[in-house]
């Protein structure tokens, strides 16, 4: 079955989960803002260290405890290891000489993004207040890079162009793991969220040459594996509940 033809599948069918959910009476809906602390496994250790993401999502909940929604995050960190990368472009001593002959400083990150639809069940220790354990499952995309920071310095050999034969871009199909404690103040004045999760990503590197060796990449896909502490605020904009709350 051709790769098209499989989304195309996979889209029907989490619409007509979404539909069928959306059709049942909400229990809540809102917005959240987070930031999660990540601790890359697996063959993405060897590549970068600990990263930050930060993101925002919306989710739905239904009378019988489902809920589902949409989430997205920007990635970001400073812990490139791969020391050797410039090798073959620097000096005997690591430096790496800019068009005036001078010496530069050049600063390596770690950048990416990932967007995940995600349907879960929230398990609720009384039916009356919606704090509880939100535990789900999300499939969607990661993409990662080495963000090679110049800082405007001319630098022929790590233009833009250049940069694309050193930064390993990749990204492909993810899937993510999510379990959350949600707290519900009565007095709403207070909706947070703490948790962990684990991504899972089956990616490749988009692009064809690596200068950093000498070689061809293979197009050989690989899993990246993430595991993330999050806190989250969640900013109600529906919500059904037997116990008191006040709006502002």
């Amino acid at each position: 079955m051709k790769k098209q033809q499989m989304r195309n599948i996979l889209f029907i069918l989490l619409s007509v989960v979404f539909n069928n959910l959306k059709a049942q009476e909400n229990k809540q809906s809102a917005f959240t803002f987070n930031y999660t602390y990540q601790i890359p496994t697996s063959d993405l250790a060897n590549t970068f260290g600990d990263n930050s993401a930060i993101g925002a999502s919306y989710f739905s909940e239904t009378a019988n405890n489902l809920f589902y929604g949409i989430e997205g995050n920007y990635m970001f960190g400073d812990n490139v290891k791969d020391s050797t990368l410039f090798d073959n472009i620097s000096t005997s001593t690591g430096a790496i000489i800019g068009d005036d002959g001078h010496y530069t400083n050049v600063v390596l990150m770690q950048r990416g993004l990932d967007a995940h639809l995600f349907m879960g069940y929230a398990l609720h220790f009384k039916e009356t207040n919606l704090s509880g354990i939100y535990m789900s499952q999300g499939f969607g995309y990661l993409q990662h890079q080495i963000y090679i920071n110049t800082k405007n310095q001319n630098i022929p050999q790590l233009d833009e162009e250049m940069k694309k034969g050193y930064d390993r871009f990749s990204n492909g199909f993810s899937t993510k793991l999510s379990a959350d404690y949600k707290y519900y103040s009565k007095k709403g004045k207070f909706q947070a969220s703490a948790g962990i999760n684990y991504t899972m990503a089956y990616t490749k590197i988009n692009r064809s040459y690596d200068f950093a060796h000498q070689q061809y990449y293979s197009s050989q896909r690989k899993w990246d594996q993430l595991l993330g502490f999050k806190f989250e605020i969640i900013i109600p904009i529906h919500r059904k509940n037997d116990e008191e709350f006040h709006y502002f």
